[in-house]
């Protein structure tokens, strides 16, 4: 007999570069850098409404935090999770508010990304913004892309394991994920996925990371 699966909310999500610059700043790689006030209100007007409809969506699934484990993209296993939410939660992040609000209400944080896959990746993206300037509006070089590819699915892996071996009985997982991760391709064979899908502005998404 086939063992029931276990239920997985699964919520694609964009970026505002700003918000991971400021990450991996706190993580110990370049200070943040100052962007255009146009274009970061921009971004952030499209990725609030974003995460408003995203918010009243898990509020309807009526889940029971006590019982929910939280995995977020970008959030390293460090030992200091809740300091880094926290933090960018402060600055403004949509993101991460949401993350802190779910935590206070009873839902267990957890660390989920390899901070050395991440520094990697962030690293990456900077030498395509140094070889190519605009490159935020154009399309990435063809060795960015390869190379990026191959830490995104390095990446997904590490994400899929956390999950696995961290989840405890009884326990439901709520994850946050960028559009372009494939996680949920290797999730799907040991959960039920519930996608939480709320009209992600694609039409500014030129300027937004991770997309």
């Amino acid at each position: 007999m086939t063992p029931e699966l276990r239920r997985l909310v699964y919520v694609p999500i964009l970026h505002v570069r700003e918000d991971v610059d400021e990450l991996y700043a706190m993580l110990g790689g370049n200070e943040a850098k100052e962007r255009e006030p146009q274009v970061m209100e921009t971004q952030r007007a499209g990725v609030s409404k974003m995460w408003s409809g995203i918010a009243a969506r898990i509020a309807e699934l009526e889940l029971s935090w006590e019982q929910t484990r939280i995995y977020q993209d970008g959030l390293p296993i460090c030992g200091t999770e809740l300091k880094i939410i926290a933090q960018l939660a402060e600055n403004g992040s949509r993101n991460h508010l949401l993350l802190l609000d779910l935590q206070k209400k009873g839902a267990k944080l957890e660390g989920t990304e390899d901070i050395e896959l991440l520094m990697r990746e962030y690293n990456l993206l900077n030498v395509l913004l140094m070889k190519a300037p605009g490159a935020e509006q154009a399309a990435p070089m063809p060795e960015y892309q390869v190379k990026s590819a191959e830490l995104l699915k390095a990446r997904d892996e590490f994400i899929y394991n956390r999950i696995k071996n961290t989840l405890r009985e009884g326990e439901a997982p709520l994850v946050f994920m960028g559009v372009m991760h494939r996680l949920d391709k290797l999730l799907e064979k040991d959960y039920l996925i519930s996608h939480i899908i709320y009209r992600l502005p694609f039409g500014s998404a030129g300027a937004i990371y991770n997309v």
